[in-house]
């Protein structure tokens, strides 16, 4: 793979800002690759060693890579002469066996979790959790719409820390190529190259309709470029308060039309049914399929199955078109740390966190874990998929993914959009939709549910 140019995040990503809960699409995707690390040591505030060196407990999923974090932690160790362990639980239940220690007073002392305010409901945050929102050393390079993803009620309980996901379309440029068609200008466009694509002998769409949760993404995507700039901010905080229902809005409802569409015009894959998402990643990477509407899961993915000159020269990105435009790119924010209040070693806890946002520290991450900074001032070494988001992120045509900004969630959205696959329902998919996102404000005690 030839080294793409480490970038300057400098950027302004526009507007307020999970991925995916029912795939576990995240923000922490790199190229896999390993860039030359900086020094070690922090260019702010540096402390001499403690005299009395403390060992604190850092509980993280076992699915995630802990190689990043055990290079911020050792230059850590370096400085204060406080080591941190590592205490990795299992993926699949780490919610629950984070509730559970919470529940038994079993607190660690810094822990991961995955983005939003969703996880303040889970953890009853406000009487539990140490509150960072005025805390020095902390916002100081943090993109504003970064933090405000994390913000409830003015209240901020975790800190993002990672690299920025995103979702959308990725396609295969050497497809694109052959059918003599480009990006497209807005969505009409895109219609048209899809025709093209199909005329040319190539399958335009790929949707794993089998595994339930890959059509969600057409909806997240669609949702920040056509959704919220016709309900705003303010259409947003009505969501969370129960105060708009799904129906209501036109725009949202005409994302299930335009779905249903690309389903008459045939320009899925044969058997959409039966589509899986490892059927599309090979489908593509073979050259068959143009186009996947699709998480960032996918660079790594390609990158196992055909090689990083592959996802190099191959793979490129752009969001779901507007009427008007290219759209909006969809991103979403990393996982965030939180420290317990009652923790054995809160205070050195924070201090801990500080130390990680420390521009060098941050940097000395990125370097073991390459993805999309959310820190201004931040290099990382990135594919030109990557770079593709980033443009649109400079370009202040990015929007956090929505169900990162509200407390409810869209649950069985999966199960939905299986049956309105089969049946071509809009209206019971969509009263479907909200239905169930009502019942999950309910579970939650939300205030308005």
């Amino acid at each position: 793979m030839k080294k793409m140019k480490a970038v300057s995040a400098a950027v302004a990503i526009s507007l307020l800002g999970a991925s995916l809960a029912a795939c576990g699409g995240g923000g922490d995707k790199g190229n896999g690759g390993s860039a030359a690390s900086p020094s070690a040591s922090s260019g702010a505030s540096e402390s001499p060693k403690s005299s009395n060196p403390v060992t604190l407990t850092f509980v993280i999923s076992n699915t995630e890579d802990t190689t990043a974090f055990t290079k911020v932690f050792d230059a850590y160790e370096q400085q204060t002469g406080n080591k941190v362990e590592l205490q990795a639980l299992p993926g699949g239940d780490y919610d629950n066996l984070i509730k559970t220690r919470f529940s038994t007073g079993d607190f660690p002392d810094l822990f991961l979790m995955q983005p939003g305010t969703k996880q303040y409901v889970k953890l009853r945050a406000a009487e539990t959790l140490h509150e960072w929102t005025g805390e020095s050393g902390i916002w100081d390079n943090v993109f504003d719409s970064i933090k405000q993803a994390q913000v409830e009620n003015d209240k901020i309980f975790g800190v993002p820390y990672g690299s920025t996901g995103m979702m959308g379309v990725f396609y295969n440029k050497e497809v694109f190529k052959q059918a003599g068609v480009d990006v497209p200008k807005n969505y009409a466009d895109l219609i048209e190259i899809a025709k093209k694509i199909k005329a040319a002998g190539f399958t335009p769409f790929y949707e794993g309709v089998k595994d339930a949760w890959p059509p969600q993404v057409f909806y997240y995507t669609g949702w920040v470029t056509q959704v919220d700039p016709a309900i705003g901010d303010e259409g947003v905080a009505k969501l969370n308060r129960n105060e708009l229902k799904f129906a209501d809005i036109p725009e949202l409802r005409d994302l299930f039309a335009k779905q249903k569409e690309l389903k008459e015009l045939d320009l899925y894959q044969k058997n959409v049914m039966a589509g899986t998402y490892d059927e599309m990643q090979n489908e593509m990477g073979d050259g068959k399929v143009a186009m996947a509407f699709m998480l960032d899961g996918i660079v790594s993915q390609m990158e196992q199955k055909f090689g990083k000159d592959w996802v190099t020269n191959n793979l490129g990105f752009f969001p779901f078109p507007s009427a008007d435009d290219q759209g909006v790119a969809m991103i979403t924010p990393p996982n965030q740390l939180m420290v317990p209040e009652k923790a054995k070693n809160r205070d050195v806890a924070i201090e801990l966190v500080k130390f990680m946002l420390q521009p060098d520290n941050v940097d000395l991450f990125y370097a073991n874990k390459p993805g999309i900074p959310i820190f201004e001032g931040a290099t990382s070494e990135l594919y030109p998929v990557q770079e593709d988001v980033k443009a649109f992120i400079d370009a202040g045509k990015s929007r956090v993914n929505i169900q990162n900004r509200l407390t409810a969630s869209f649950v069985d959205f999966s199960k939905t959009l299986q049956n309105f696959f089969l049946k071509g329902d809009i209206d019971e998919a969509i009263e479907e939709f909200g239905a169930n996102y009502q019942k999950d404000g309910k579970a939650k005690l939300l205030e308005g549910f």
